[in-house]
């Protein structure tokens, strides 16, 4: 029997999440109680059809692999559960992507993941101050300790290069603060 073609897989979305809770809530808790919630709001049938799975929990962030043409539902389950294991829990939706790591890079904290405040990984300048969330290279992703550095942008970091924490460089243009 042949195996069928990667065009013919069902298509998926990753849903992060962010829990919060009174307690520390296990795994097998979640994905049971959000079983449980998507089976009496669209029965058996529906809950089965969705494939529900949980990719990835630590801490107070979370991962759920669901198929594309029902992600409403998905929405909807994650907004109905209010308890979790006895404990009072809500579940709020920090974003959708197509892949495991675009979801990831794009909604889940590195600090998180790190530990980068317990390392020592900040930056303290006059103008700004905060904890380093990404190195790549020469760029720099800061979490800036004061909010309003980040209004009116769609992101909540701000993007340094090691010229900006240096003060200058060998292929900067001659200036002192290097860019």
């Amino acid at each position: 029997m042949r195996s069928k073609l990667p065009v013919l897989f069902p298509k998926r979305r990753y849903v992060v999440f962010r829990l919060d809770s009174e307690e520390e809530v296990a795994s097998k808790d979640i994905i049971k109680e959000i079983h449980s919630v998507q089976a009496s709001l669209f029965g058996d049938i529906g809950a089965a059809r969705n494939r529900l799975k949980l990719i990835y929990h630590e801490g107070c962030f979370g991962m759920l692999r669901c198929r594309h043409d029902h992600l409403q539902q998905t929405r909807a389950t994650l907004a109905s559960v209010y308890a979790i294991g006895g404990v009072r829990a809500a579940l709020h939706i920090k974003g959708v992507a197509g892949t495991i790591k675009s979801a990831r890079e794009k909604y889940i904290p590195q600090l998180s993941r790190s530990g980068a405040e317990d390392d020592g990984r900040r930056i303290e300048l006059e103008e700004v101050s905060g904890c380093i969330v990404r190195i790549h290279g020469r760029k720099i992703d800061l979490c800036p300790d004061d909010p309003n550095r980040t209004r009116g942008s769609d992101t909540r970091y701000l993007g340094l290069t090691s010229f900006d924490l240096i003060g200058g460089h060998d292929d900067a243009d001659g200036t002192s603060d290097g860019l």
